[in-house]
């Protein structure tokens, strides 16, 4: 996930004839964005990773995989909030030097009245390098086959957390049959629609919660997945009675609809659908007759759900969230004391440029733009070095701390956001021209998707040319 929202994420299985509460499992790359914690933002990235664990908690978490993502900190920092987490973290190859043990767990069991799930997790082998030798990361081959083994004498299904590669999972879905579903944790992509691969439903959403899927499953002893027969029929014999019932409106239709073209036309299709579905039906019954529907399959129905800003915020979550702004705008204030003054000498600030260009500047001031600083004094996220270098003028991404110490005509997406510094300029206009059009990737420095996915280049420039954006 590598970031909080205030919104629940997760990947959410149910199973109705069993009267399974629901499961609520991630497979990984949880609590960090990146392989390295940032310069200068280390605490507040920890910070994050701490919340996240709270939100989860509150969300009702089983388990979480273990990825690379969430070893970002070292091995000792994750030890340490999974202290913290009432949810399981799992790895089955991730090992102690020594004698191979798991530094997590490996496995753990969920049992209800009339069903019992095993769950393990799999850490992708990029992770190696992150452990610094206070541990090992076996090859799948190495540690899966035991847990494996484990579990299918013990449980009535199987789902395994992966943070391996795409064909790896595929490769593990082929060789064992047991693991009825395996969860990929996301670090791009989008959502993908689970189909059995060999026994196995492969299944992911998109990365850092923009999405939730939610696996409404109908689990049978078979413990194969496969279309439920039984229920086709008993829908293919109703839909064949509805048909049935609009044909017999005619006792001969070719002559009685003669003269009307169209209804002869919807008259034959139907009666062709009636063929095809009394087909169908004979195969079925045929199948059932045969046996093939004494060993039923096992369904499943599933759906993503999109975390749009318009949904309601948990209030809980939105408390962890405003706390973790607080403590970071506060860290924020601690640093902008030790930070050097930025490097202004070729930006000079909108009220210079209101001095030549009182008409523009008057247009600007209508706009979001001109408020952009104050939008996060109001959220108390003024401090917040991930926020304020989009929200000030003359920083860019690979020096935002700088954006703490930047002075009062800055503070806001000012002239020389979008045109260029101006103080050559100011001093020989004609000489030193701006740009009069700023190009598209200078608007997508800031307004990347995660934050606007709404932008358009085109619309979005003409307002904040005419003072709307």
């Amino acid at each position: 996930m590598g970031g909080l929202s205030k919104k629940a994420k997760q990947f959410e299985l149910t199973a109705a004839e069993s009267k399974l509460p629901h499961i609520i499992l991630d497979g990984g790359a949880l609590l960090f964005k990146g392989l390295r914690l940032t310069h200068g933002q280390e605490q507040d990235e920890m910070l994050t990773a701490q919340a996240i664990v709270k939100a989860y908690n509150l969300m009702g978490y089983q388990a979480v995989g273990i990825s690379k993502y969430d070893l970002t900190a070292g091995l000792d920092f994750l030890r340490q909030i999974s202290k913290k987490s009432k949810f399981s973290w799992l790895s089955a190859n991730l090992v102690t030097s020594e004698d191979h043990r798991p530094v997590f767990r490996s496995k753990i069991l969920l049992s209800t009245a009339n069903l019992k799930i095993g769950i393990t997790a799999l850490t992708g082998p990029a992770a190696a390098k992150l452990l610094k030798g206070q541990a090992l990361l076996l090859p799948w081959q190495d540690s899966l086959p035991a847990v494996i083994k484990d579990l299918k004498s013990k449980c009535d299904m199987i789902i395994l957390l992966s943070s391996l590669p795409p064909p790896a999972n595929k490769e593990i879905a082929r060789r064992y049959r047991d693991i009825n579903i395996l969860i990929q944790a996301a670090r791009g992509g989008t959502n993908i629609y689970p189909q059995p691969l060999a026994n196995t439903l492969i299944c992911q959403t998109t990365k850092q919660g923009k999405s939730i899927g939610i696996m409404d499953i109908n689990w049978q002893q078979s413990k194969t997945w496969g279309i439920d027969k039984a229920g086709l029929l008993r829908r293919d014999v109703n839909a064949l009675d509805r048909l049935n019932w609009r044909l017999a409106k005619y006792n001969e239709p070719e002559k009685e609809l003669k003269n009307q073209p169209l209804k002869l036309q919807i008259w034959r299709r139907l009666l062709g659908r009636k063929n095809k579905l009394q087909a169908e039906i004979s195969r079925l019954k045929a199948d059932i007759k045969a046996g093939r529907l004494n060993n039923r399959p096992s369904t499943f129905k599933n759906n993503f759900i999109a975390m749009e800003t318009s949904l309601p915020d948990d209030p809980r979550i939105s408390r962890i969230v405003g706390d973790l702004n607080k403590e970071i705008n506060r860290l924020g204030r601690l640093k902008a004391k030790r930070i050097k003054a930025a490097a202004e000498n070729n930006y000079i600030g909108w009220p210079r440029c209101g001095k030549c260009h009182e008409t523009v500047v008057k247009s600007w001031q209508r706009t979001r733009h001109a408020r952009a600083y104050e939008t996060l004094v109001k959220k108390n996220r003024q401090y917040n070095i991930n926020c304020l270098f989009c929200h000030v003028t003359g920083i860019d991404r690979q020096h935002k701390s700088t954006a703490l110490s930047v002075s009062t005509e800055l503070r806001e997406v000012g002239c020389e956001s979008c045109h260029g510094p101006g103080r050559a300029h100011a001093a020989n206009p004609q000489k030193n021209k701006l740009i009069s059009r700023p190009p598209e990737k200078t608007c997508l420095s800031c307004h990347t998707r995660a934050h606007d996915p709404d932008f358009k280049y085109e619309t979005d420039i003409k307002r904040a040319h005419q003072g709307k954006r």
